[in-house]
């Protein structure tokens, strides 16, 4: 027996039938989705416990009632909002690591009680003389829809699978290596040895998850897509704890604080390099990522993301911890030292180096008084070993190096004693 194909033309239906139907037919988005998510929770429990889960479930029922109801009027087909919620929660319990047959379980179930709303609502609002008639093809559109966009949603499964076999995948990570050495200087070449736009721009973030590793993963990478239009994702476990994400776009990635992206989800901890174009940028950002992510990993009191612009003078202190102890120490005395005193100072001149020394700024932008700020000030200055006139750049640096690395303190006024 052949698959019914979706209609597309109008049903032989009177029109102001169509719209009345259509109309029951929205009035169930609001009536039927907690139940559909209450069925769904019995297979995956998880639903019952994520919120962003459950709004994604919510988001594809609600297409799924609004799309038909297009489909009725032949205004459209509808399938585009409800193939991007229903792939959305599909990627997101791909992440979960749950099984493709329970996926598949999931979307049936919802789709049963989708066909029972609209045959009671069609048998409700159809005439008598209508109902044998209309039926069939009213099901089977509906099942030409489901049919579909279940297939769909199964392919964005295997596709999500295929994406968590590629990030492990050891001759990609040979190739990716390979490049990085520098063994392959054709961006034509590398970029079909790793399937990616190496010629293109390329700006690289390296990440290591605290936890739910999968699915936080997915969640920066979506985020990068959206901040870099039309771009293209490769995404590597590079080490047994850390995964490497390469975005690469025709056009520069510009004018972003990209460190903002991992800020927002406190299950990562990374850095980004500066965009690079062709296979020299693709390195050069690697590399750039990764010197800033041993700064921000380098003390677990630090900040938790950055990007390479912003400490790039740390990437090279930490080459030499012992020198750069003993300079920090040269440099700072006892405004080094340890304990929260001393690291109020730290933070306040920190702050009004970087205003330009203008004490009404500083105090605006910590929420104190000036006359605090010039208190402090003084007092930090008074602990410097040659003051501040002529050290201005070497103390600034300083202070930057213990705000990301809080550790280094206490390892220099270790080796100050």
């Amino acid at each position: 027996m052949n698959q019914p194909s979706a209609a597309q033309e109008p049903l032989d239906m009177p029109e102001e039938l169509r719209h009345e139907l259509a109309e029951h037919l929205e009035r169930r988005v609001n009536v039927d989705v907690t139940d559909i998510l209450t069925s769904i929770t019995r297979e995956i429990p998880e639903l019952a416990v994520d919120a962003e889960l459950r709004a994604l479930a919510t988001d594809a029922i609600k297409s799924a009632y609004r799309s038909l109801s297009t489909v009725l009027l032949m205004e459209t087909t509808g399938d585009g909002p409800l193939a991007a919620a229903g792939e959305a929660v599909v990627r997101r319990l791909a992440d979960q690591n749950v099984a493709a047959d329970i996926i598949e379980t999931v979307f049936l179930n919802a789709s049963r009680v989708f066909v029972k709303d609209v045959v009671a609502d069609a048998v409700e609002v159809l005439p008598t003389e209508l109902i044998s008639r209309m039926l069939p093809a009213l099901v089977d559109l509906v099942f030409a829809q489901l049919i579909s966009r279940n297939r769909r949603l199964i392919s964005a499964f295997t596709d999500r699978e295929r994406w968590r076999q590629r990030r492990s995948d050891a001759t990609l990570q040979t190739r990716i290596r390979s490049v990085l050495a520098g063994d392959i200087t054709d961006d034509a070449i590398a970029s079909r040895l790793l399937g990616h736009p190496v010629s293109a721009w390329n700006l690289a973030t390296v990440v290591r998850p605290r936890y739910d590793a999968d699915a936080a993963v997915s969640r920066l990478e979506r985020r990068l897509s959206k901040a870099v239009p039309e771009s293209q994702i490769l995404v590597i476990d590079m080490l047994e704890d850390t995964v490497v994400l390469w975005v690469s776009s025709q056009s520069q990635p510009t004018g972003r604080r990209w460190a903002e992206q991992l800020r927002k989800d406190d299950s990562l901890v990374g850095a980004f390099g500066e965009p690079g174009r062709g296979i020299a940028g693709f390195v050069r950002t690697y590399e750039q990522a990764m010197a800033a992510f041993r700064v921000v990993t380098a003390s677990a009191a630090g900040p938790s993301a950055a990007d390479y612009g912003e400490i790039a003078p740390l990437t090279f202190m930490l080459q030499a911890p012992g020198r750069t102890n003993h300079w920090l120490r040269a440099t700072l005395g006892a405004l080094a030292a340890p304990g929260d005193d001393a690291e109020r100072l730290r933070f306040t001149l920190r702050h009004y180096l970087a205003s330009g020394e203008n004490a009404s700024i500083t105090a605006s932008h910590l929420y104190i008084h000036r006359n605090t700020v010039n208190y402090r000030i003084t007092q930090a200055i008074e602990m410097l070993p040659e003051g501040l006139d002529g050290h201005r750049t070497d103390v600034a640096l300083a202070l930057d190096l213990l705000a990301w690395i809080p550790d280094v303190a206490d390892a220099a006024d270790t080796a100050g004693k």
